[in-house]
């Protein structure tokens, strides 16, 4: 296994972020530092980071319907509640994948695997988020055009790949989009630039992975072959 990808697995930190610590000379396989991700470490190895012995861990997978008012940044000291409370207290560390702030809800990701956090969020992968949203007001057809073509917002590009199933209800416009991206606070950005601020959005795919009739605010594990095998874009690369 490579020395970044065993990081990952032990839970450390994501597979990219784990390349860094390497390079930047923080980790040491039998005591000797280590400066190439790609090193292979052999059955036995003795593999710190900043002086930390790490373990491979049994890889984790969950599933969770994250309610509003859940914060999904792990870091937050100032958090009511945070996603990783919301799967028993006895599981191993876990960290959520991607982003959905606190007032949104919907599908999120829990896992200690390094690897698919970074195949699931790295840009280059391109997979697939779809939503369900909520808008004030209804939106145009130059609105519509400018989902698909995209707004200039604090210096990033924002844009949907699709919409669907644009119905008006009250004062309201209920949409389905999809992206293909995860910048900061995305959809809100988005819609707020076209005057349209979001009032609810829900998260129900990833990739291939959906919501379904999970319950708000309940979680279920799923294994390893389930998951890698529903985002499309891994298959073939878990072996």
């Amino acid at each position: 296994m490579r020395l970044n990808a065993f990081i990952a697995k032990a839970g450390f930190t994501s597979r990219r972020k784990a390349a860094e610590l390497i390079k930047d000379g923080k980790v040491k396989v039998g005591g000797k530092v280590v400066a190439e991700p790609w090193y292979v470490i052999k059955k036995g190895d003795a593999v710190t980071v900043s002086g930390k012995l790490l373990h491979a861990e049994e890889s984790l997978y969950f599933i969770v319907n994250k309610a509003k008012g859940v914060t999904a940044t792990v870091e937050d000291k100032h958090a009511l509640k945070k996603i990783v409370e919301m799967v028993s207290a006895d599981r191993a560390r876990l960290y959520p994948i991607g982003r959905l702030d606190k007032d949104s809800r919907g599908l999120m990701i829990l896992t200690n695997d390094g690897d698919l956090c970074y195949r699931l969020t790295h840009p280059k992968f391109e997979v697939e988020k779809e939503y369900v949203v909520a808008v004030k007001g209804t939106l145009d057809s130059d609105a519509l055009a400018r989902l698909k073509r995209g707004v200039f917002s604090e210096g990033d590009m924002l844009k949907v790949k699709t919409y669907s199933e644009v119905k008006k209800v009250a004062d309201r416009t209920m949409l389905h989009v999809i992206i293909a991206e995860g910048k900061k606070r995305h959809l809100r950005r988005l819609f707020k630039s076209l005057g349209h601020p979001v009032i609810d959005l829900k998260r129900i795919r990833i990739g291939g992975l959906r919501l379904g009739q999970l319950a708000e605010g309940g979680f279920r594990k799923i294994g390893r072959d389930e998951i890698y095998s529903l985002t499309a874009v891994l298959r073939g690369t878990h072996a």
